[in-house]
């Protein structure tokens, strides 16, 4: 067993005592020689001896206890200073909080934004990747839709080769429709020649009228590219007049006699200008002249037009008397050829139906899949809510061991290294030792304040280095870091908190201080531990009692170190300081230095994971209104889906209603081939006026067109006209602008040197731009003349054409009148070569349909991957940004460690690297704070030795009030034994009356209950005052 010993430095058993709620008993068990010496040469004065004792007892005890009184004022004097010091202390931190916070929020104003915008990009990633699932899929459904279609097509392409052999199989349309007109072979022949001749008639009629709109056309967009390639013909030369009077310009102003060469050109362009002006005058009067040309020629066109509007009107007339001549004819044949054409129609249409069904169910089989695809991905979709607590789960489940290290403090750090086998018994409250049981019960593990919290374990890591620093002072070598001796100061630190005095569990050397601050300051317990003991071990006192710590701190023994800071306990602030000379098996040695960074690694990282938990967490919150999903890919391919549906349906139900039409189209047909054989011969009057009020309405239509090219010739003159005004417009401009130049290049000829090489600049920039421009229109211009001689041409041959299709067709409508005939002889082998005919164009539609759909769907496809790229693309960019933006946090977290330098230092903290004006200005406001706060902390430690001082005194005269009321007791004791010795036969009880009237003996102690009140009292302060004690590890015996 190694033998410790203790000493308390500046009474503070006393102190503790006190605190503790236990009276201390100052006084012992004492024989006072002076006071019961017998006096043998004098027995007949003892009686008068032992009073005058008692007598000089009782003064001395009341001087003792007016000295306690006097002193006592003193500490309550002192205690008030030190309040009212510490009241102020509180006030100064409440300022000085004001102002950290205040400076903070300048910070975080700043910052808080940019976390919000990393926050934003975190969700624009996630929705990007969300999207990214949801192109992937439609991606993957596209290319399934494409290869259903591409086998579709194949099927259909089969089906129509079929069809095409069959056809190939049958007799040649020629051959049938010769059978079919063998009864009346000219009747049929003459009809088809009059239904070409008046389709050729009526194709060219609207060729004509179509040249005609488009050789209008083209006249109006040769005019107008000819007036812009000869504006752009006037800019370039304005341009080149710009450029070559900026370069004269310059030239001039370069030029040793340019200001005389800059009057003369002021004069000579004045000059210019009232010719320009003049010219401009001109042009106008042109332009006046033009447009009076231009509307007379504008006149004669309208009236062209009238001319042409009564023609037509007259051949309507003709036409629609000829019509009503032909009604029975015509509306008979109408009326067969609807019959007809109804029942083909209706035939058609159930074949097309038949098409549009076998379609319209593949689009309902696409849009099953697609309400299945839509439905499946919003199940599989998550709220918000949902994925911000899958966030959440995910990341905890990812980090649970981080996560459960943040409550364990220093034990998470202990097992993350891997030495939880020799500090975990140190923690153990269940440890077999009952002495580091009880021990380990004063520590809360991770708790705040407590020596095994985070904070202060780093916190620790300042005093090891400044116990370094003072060991090589003395050229010892640097005490490492033992994780053992790290766990046995915790809790020496913690039971610190409760009890004043070294536990003796753990035999190491123990350096133990209370109240004091932090390390490398005026308040580092060092100054009490190694400065102040120093100067007494230098002075010579090598006692270990009074000079442990330094001893402890200068031991060129030892070799490792532990430390443990405390931070609430009811004795103030605890700092523990362990010292061995070797290490423990299986024990964990670090250098300091490897120290702070494994340990600052460790929490870092701890409080990374810890702000990212609370992020997702807040995440959660923020999105706990957010419990919706969108169901609108839902509710959009559902009503798709049954709109495709009804489509189906409706189709459907077309072909049943044209399958149930069929009999009444057969009668339909029947009546309107008699009543068409009625109404042949009511046209032939009519037909003459028609064709003399077609040459009315050619002779009015050439008019027209002659009065229309005058009107473009006298608008061409216009535009021309126009054209110049404008040229005269701007060259009055330009010369005016050359005055203006030259009056201010003169006026201010040093200063536009500059200016003159810009405008130069310039100047040749808008001339390369008017060149362009006019290359290009030059293009257009060409171009439209080409177009506008093609044009031309194609209105001539279109008149030569109509002329002739017209003289065809009334040609071929005489020759129909004798030979129109019934064409039905082979009707039903042409109606079965109709069928396939049109079964072939059912199934080419549905070709074109399918090459559209494999069109559409390698499009989806391709956009889809293309929007696929595009989210990878934003995906990585966001990620990229959002790592520039956490970069950009970094001087906000810089400015924050300034900002807590600040706060410890005060207006000392270097805050070089601050830049903003308004945050200097808080921090500045706060260092000043800081140093109030300083100041009123020194004020507050002279406060506590004053008051310890004279709390001291107060002590001191307790005792001697103790040991004078002790003097009395034993006084009156001796007193007592003599009057007990030399009057037996006194009455007992008036003994026991005295000694109570006294004093209340026991055992010769006085229990001093007043003055164990008062002391009591008086010495419950101490605790709050710096405090050290020291604690020697011997050698074995």
């Amino acid at each position: 067993m190694k033998n410790v010993k203790d000493k308390i430095i500046m009474s503070a058993a006393v102190g503790f005592t006190a605190a503790s709620g236990i009276t201390p008993v100052f006084a012992q068990e004492t024989t006072n020689a002076e006071v019961i010496k017998e006096d043998v040469e004098a027995k007949k004065t003892k009686k008068e001896k032992l009073e005058d004792s008692v007598k000089n007892a009782q003064e001395n005890l009341d001087s003792a206890k007016a000295t306690a009184k006097e002193s006592k004022a003193g500490v309550d004097e002192a205690k008030d200073t030190l309040d009212e010091v510490t009241v102020a202390q509180e006030n100064q931190q409440e300022v000085v909080g004001s102002a950290y916070n205040t400076a903070s929020d300048a910070i975080n104003a700043d910052l808080q934004p940019i976390l919000d915008e990393i926050s934003s990009l975190e969700s624009q990633i996630n929705d990007s990747k969300k999207k990214l699932e949801e192109q992937t899929a439609k991606n993957e459904q596209a290319s399934k839709d494409l290869e259903e279609a591409q086998k579709s097509l194949e099927t259909k392409k089969a089906e129509l080769k079929t069809l095409q052999d069959k056809l190939a199989g049958m007799k040649s349309s020629e051959y049938l429709n010769s059978d079919y007109t063998k009864t009346n072979e000219d009747a049929s022949k003459a009809q088809e020649i009059v239904n070409k001749a008046q389709a050729d008639a009526d194709t060219a009629k609207a060729n004509l009228e179509a040249a005609q709109s488009d050789l209008t056309t083209k006249e109006n967009t040769l005019n107008q590219a000819r007036t812009d390639y000869e504006n752009a013909t006037n800019d370039v030369t304005a341009k080149q007049v710009a450029v070559n009077a900026a370069q004269a310009t310059l030239d001039a102003l370069s030029d040793s006699n340019g200001l005389d060469k800059a009057k003369a050109d002021l004069a000579t362009a004045q000059t210019e200008l009232q010719t320009a002006q003049q010219n401009q005058t001109n042009a106008e009067n042109a332009l006046t002249a033009a447009n009076t040309a231009y509307e007379t020629a504008k006149q004669a066109k309208d009236t062209a037009e009238s001319n042409l509007t009564k023609a037509q009107n007259d051949l309507t007339t003709a036409q629609t008397k000829l019509d009503e001549a032909k009604t029975y004819e015509q509306t008979a044949k109408d009326s067969l050829n609807t019959a007809k054409a109804d029942q083909q129609k209706n035939e058609d249409e159930i074949n097309v139906l038949k098409t549009k069904i076998n379609t319209a169910q593949g689009e309902v089989d696409k849009a099953q899949k697609d309400y299945d695809n839509a439905l499946k991905v919003y199940n599989s979709t998550l709220t918000p809510l949902e994925q911000a607590q899958k966030n959440l789960s995910d990341y905890e489940t990812a980090h649970a061991t981080e996560l459960a290290r943040l409550s364990q403090g220093s034990k998470g750090y202990f097992d993350s290294i891997g030495v939880s086998k020799i500090v975990d018994p140190v923690f153990d409250k269940n440890n077999p030792n009952t002495a580091k049981a009880e021990l380990a019960t004063h520590t809360q593990m991770g708790q705040k304040n407590d020596a095994t919290s985070l904070e202060n374990m780093q916190a620790s890591i300042a005093y090891m280095k400044e116990c370094n620093d003072l060991r090589k002072k003395h050229n010892l070598s640097e005490l490492k870091v033992s994780m053992w001796l790290m766990a046995v100061a915790q809790v020496n630190a913690n039971n610190a908190r409760d009890y004043f005095g070294h536990a003796e569990v753990y035999y190491t050397a123990e350096n133990l201080a209370w109240g004091w601050s932090d390390a490398y300051t005026d308040y580092s317990p060092y100054r009490g531990w190694y400065d102040q003991e120093k100067k007494e071990y230098d002075s010579g006192n090598h006692k270990f009692s009074e000079t442990g710590h330094y001893q402890n701190i200068v031991e060129k023994g030892f070799t490792v170190t532990g430390f443990g800071v405390e931070t609430a306990g009811g004795l103030s602030t605890a700092h523990c300081q362990e010292f061995l000379d070797g290490t423990i098996t299986d024990d964990t040695v670090m250098t300091v230095s490897e120290f702070e960074t494994s340990f600052n690694n460790y929490y870092n990282n701890l409080k990374d994971v810890d702000a990212q938990h609370k992020a997702l967490q807040n995440a959660v919150k923020n999105a706990s209104g957010s419990g919706s999903k969108d169901n609108t890919a839902v509710t959009n391919a559902l009503n798709l889906l049954n709109a495709k549906k009804d489509a189906l349906t409706s189709l459907q139900n077309q072909q049943t209603d044209r399958k149930n039409a069929r009999a009444g189209l057969k009668a339909l047909v029947n009546q309107a081939t008699a009543s068409y054989n009625q109404a042949v011969q009511n046209t032939e009057k009519a037909n003459q006026k028609v064709e003399d009020a077609k040459t009315t309405k050619v002779n009015a239509e050439n008019a027209l067109s002659n009065a229309k090219a005058e009107l473009t010739a006298k608008e061409t003159a216009l535009q021309k006209a126009s054209s110049n005004v404008d040229s005269a417009k701007a060259k009055t401009e330009e010369v005016e602008s050359k005055v203006n130049a030259l009056k201010d290049r003169i006026n201010n000829w040093t200063e536009n040197t500059d200016k003159a090489k810009e405008d130069l600049q310039k100047a040749k920039v808008a001339l390369a731009k008017a060149k362009t421009r006019k290359a290009q229109l030059k293009e257009v211009y060409d171009k439209a003349i080409d177009e506008h001689k093609k044009s031309s041409e194609a209105v001539e041959a279109a008149t030569a054409s109509s002329n002739s299709a017209n003289d065809k067709l009334a040609s071929a409508k005489n020759e129909l009148d004798t030979k129109l005939a019934l064409r039905d002889a082979a009707k039903d082998a042409l109606d079965a070569y109709n069928l396939t005919v049109d079964s072939v164009h059912a199934l080419n539609e549905d070709i074109v349909v399918l090459d559209s759909t494999i069109k559409s769907k390698e499009t989806e496809k391709s956009k889809s991957s293309e929007r696929i790229a595009a989210l990878k693309v934003d995906i990585e960019k966001a990620i990229k940004d959002k790592a520039k933006l956490e970069g950009e946090t970094v001087p906000f977290k810089e400015a924050q460690k300034v900002l807590n330098n600040v706060l410890s230092e005060g207006s000392k903290a270097d805050t070089s690297s601050i830049t903003d004006e308004k945050l200097l200005g808080y921090l500045n406001v706060l260092g000043k704070e800081v140093d109030k706060l300083h100041e009123i902390d020194v004020e507050l430690n002279d406060a506590k030795e004053e008051y310890a001082h004279k709390l001291s005194l107060y002590n001191q005269a307790l005792v001697n009030q103790a040991k004078a009321q002790a003097t009395y007791d034993d006084a009156m004791n001796a007193l007592d034994k003599y009057i007990e010795d030399t009057a037996k036969h006194v009455v007992k009880q008036n003994s026991e009356t005295v000694k109570k009237a006294n004093a209340t003996t026991v055992s010769g102690t006085n229990t001093g209950v007043e003055t164990g009140l008062g002391l009591d009292a008086a010495m419950m302060g101490v605790a709050a005052l710096g405090i050290v004690e020291a604690k020697r590890r011997s050698k074995k015996q």
